[in-house]
């Protein structure tokens, strides 16, 4: 587990296999000798890093994408408001 927030956070998991639920990819865990838990990937040491991810390394918090997105989407908000 590698989400930051998890209370399993560096607790190591078997993997019994990886499935989606509409577009979220999950890994199905052995958590105990008999219980199965999906997670999300995303949560988890297999998942997917893209480009922008790699490249940066650590050092940008935020893409260029994401926050004009975010700029447009408070713009709306603040135009709902005035």
């Amino acid at each position: 587990m590698t989400h930051p927030f998890h209370p399993w956070l560096g607790r190591v998991f078997r993997v019994h296999s990886d499935l989606s639920v509409g577009r979220v990819p999950l890994v199905r865990c052995v958590v105990d000798s008999e219980t199965l838990r999906c997670l999300p990937r995303a949560w988890t040491d297999r998942r997917l890093v893209d480009d922008f991810e790699r490249v940066s390394a650590g050092r940008s918090l935020f893409r260029a994408d994401d926050l004009s997105a975010l700029r447009a989407l408070v713009d709306a908000l603040d135009g709902d408001h005035k």
